[in-house]
């Protein structure tokens, strides 16, 4: 047994020195969660593709050793808005003594961007004739009791984290275009780091003038994940044979038009 937990700490020494850029560290569960400062330097250097400039707000001390939990508030200076991090001291995966020092920086960070990337994307959608839940609004839908059928089964309408209405006037192209920027903000330089888990998008048909969101028809939904590139975000959505990206994107536009033609 000795034995086992020497060659364990050993295993868990090595762990620590090649994982040192992850977000957890081996230490004692009297360990200090990593600083704001810590914090920060990983966060900078991580999203650099959106350039953050961080500034720490307050530290509050949740939990005190052992198993230390401490929550930092940053503003990013250079995008505009606040978040929160968790810094904890945590019991080991591992069976063996000691903790591991664990952070939900890259989580935190990436969604904070996004959600306050949502402002923007609504004033973007307004150029292609359509209308963008905010960010609260999208919330509030979600809570509502809407239905649609899905097969043989009633499902929630809003299930998506961005939800975009069109009308009879926006034709497959803005669409395309639209979802075009939208892949360029959450992917910039193709660069994944923004997007730790995936995003959703769902389209609706909602004739003009009507301020009853939960009368949109659900036309189609998108998801942005890090390993796809444009041409298999499209997929996620869209059924097509296409061999390249142009391709796929002359069956989105037909596609798009037919929905959106079907729906008046």
């Amino acid at each position: 047994m000795r034995l086992f937990r020497c060659v364990l700490l050993v295993m868990v020494g090595i762990c620590s020195v090649v994982l040192s850029g992850c977000s957890f560290v081996w230490t004692t569960e009297n360990g200090n969660p990593a600083t704001p400062e810590d914090i920060k330097a990983v966060v900078e250097k991580e999203f650099s593709v959106v350039h953050p400039r961080l500034v720490l707000q307050s530290t509050v001390v949740e939990k005190e050793k052992p198993f230390q939990r401490n929550v930092y508030v940053f503003y990013d200076e250079s995008n505009g808005f606040s978040f929160t991090i968790n810094s904890v001291v945590h019991r080991p995966t591992l069976p063996a003594p000691g903790g591991e020092r664990d952070n939900n920086a890259d989580f935190a960070y990436s969604q904070a961007y996004l959600v306050h990337l949502n402002s923007s994307l609504v004033e973007s959608a307004k150029r292609y004739s359509m209308r963008m839940a905010t960010h609260e609004e999208a919330l509030e839908l979600a809570k509502s009791k809407a239905t649609r059928v899905a097969g043989t089964n009633k499902i929630p309408l809003f299930t998506y984290d961005e939800i975009v209405f069109v009308d009879k006037a926006v034709k497959g192209e803005d669409v395309l275009t639209f979802m075009k920027s939208i892949y360029s903000q959450y992917k910039p330089q193709d660069n994944p780091a923004l997007l730790p888990t995936e995003r959703s998008i769902g389209f609706y048909y909602l004739p003009k003038g009507e301020e009853d969101k939960t009368k949109a028809k659900y036309l189609i939904s998108f998801r942005f994940k890090a390993k796809n590139d444009w041409k298999e975000t499209m997929l996620t959505g869209i059924g097509s044979t296409g061999a390249d990206t142009s391709a796929v994107e002359r069956d989105f536009v037909s596609i798009l038009d037919h929905m959106i033609r079907q729906s008046i």
